[in-house]
Parts: structure tokens; C-alpha cells; sequence
């Protein structure tokens, strides 16, 4: 996408603003490739304490296909957890599950299948930390149109994707 306002923290806070008739104010923080250690470690202790009441996680595609292994990813997605949960603990916290890689146009066949298996693996271990620690996992973003929903380079998502995910997790954001 060109624009931030076309991503997923403002597509979804416009939904939520909409939903609800009230003034939403967001931010998004990360970085391009990061996984979910690298959040943890240099992302998170450089947000501010603004008291942030919703929080939003899309991560774990780039812990995956990074070939990071579940123990790993259990050790650094729980500690982010932990870590979110510690600096926002009124906070309602949202995972939104790995995609599936199969589905990605760009995706070489052999490779998606592999990284879909991996995937299931990442997104059951996900589901556990969030429920052990306080936080709601999403379900699985459906992929219905993978040509709308993907930018021109077949894995990251085009505005119309980011908005259908948004639409996807407005739902889980606001406890409905």
C-alpha cells in the first residue's frame, strides 16, 4: 500500500469508530519483516505508556516463513504477551493468526504446503499463549479473492485485503 491510512490500524479504526460512534485514536508500530522477538525486544520497550484500551497483533507470518521453530516462537510470542500485558494490563489484547500460505498467489505450491503445515503448527501454539496469558485469538483470516486481497507481489495485502482483515477482526476487537 501507498498510505498508512489504507493499512489494517486505520482501516480497522475507522470500522471501530464506526461501529461504536465514537472517536478512535491509533497507532501503528513495527517494522517491515519483523517477528515476534524483534517486537518484543525493539519495538515494545520504545512504545510510550499511553493508555492504549485495544491492542492488535498481526504477527507470526514472518516468524513462519523465517523457519523460526515453535519452541522459539512459543518463547518469544509468550514473552511479548507477557510484555504487553505487563505495560497495558486493562488492555484487550488481539492475536491475529498466520495466513494461509497456500493461498498467497506468489506462493510456490511445494513451498505454501510446507509453510502451511508450519503455520498450523504456529497458529495452535499462538492460540495457547493467548488464552494462557490474557489475550483473544482471532479466528483465521478466510482468503475468499487471494487476486483482490494481495498487493501487486503476491504475499502482502493490497487495501482491499487489509480492509477485509479489518473487517474480519472487528468483530474479536470489540468482544462481539
Amino acid at each position: 500500500i501507498d498510505n498508512s491510512e489504507d493499512g489494517l490500524a486505520a482501516q480497522l479504526a475507522v470500522l471501530i469508530s464506526q461501529s461504536t460512534g465514537r472517536a478512535v485514536r491509533w497507532r501503528a508500530a513495527g517494522f517491515n519483516s519483523a517477528t515476534s522477538g524483534q517486537i518484543r525486544d525493539h519495538v515494545l520497550p520504545n512504545l510510550s505508556a499511553d493508555p492504549w484500551t485495544h491492542i492488535v497483533l498481526a504477527i507470526g507470518t514472518n516468524d513462519t516463513k523465517n523457519f523460526h521453530s515453535v519452541p522459539r516462537f512459543k518463547k518469544e510470542f509468550g514473552g511479548l504477551l507477557y510484555g504487553l500485558r505487563a505495560k497495558w494490563p486493562e488492555a484487550r489484547v488481539v492475536w491475529s493468526p498466520v495466513l494461509e500460505f497456500t493461498r498467497a498467489p506468489a506462493m510456490p505450491p511445494l513451498l505454501g504446503k510446507i509453510l502451511e503445515i508450519r503455520a498450523t503448527d504456529m497458529n495452535r501454539m499462538g492460540e495457547r499463549l493467548c488464552l494462557e496469558r490474557g489475550a483473544v485469538p482471532a479466528s483465521r483470516l478466510p482468503i475468499t479473492n487471494p487476486e483482490a486481497g494481495f498487493a501487486s507481489d503476491g504475499f502482502h495485502a493490497s487495501e482491499a485485503g487489509y480492509r477485509a482483515w479489518a473487517e474480519h477482526l472487528v468483530g474479536p476487537v470489540l468482544g462481539n
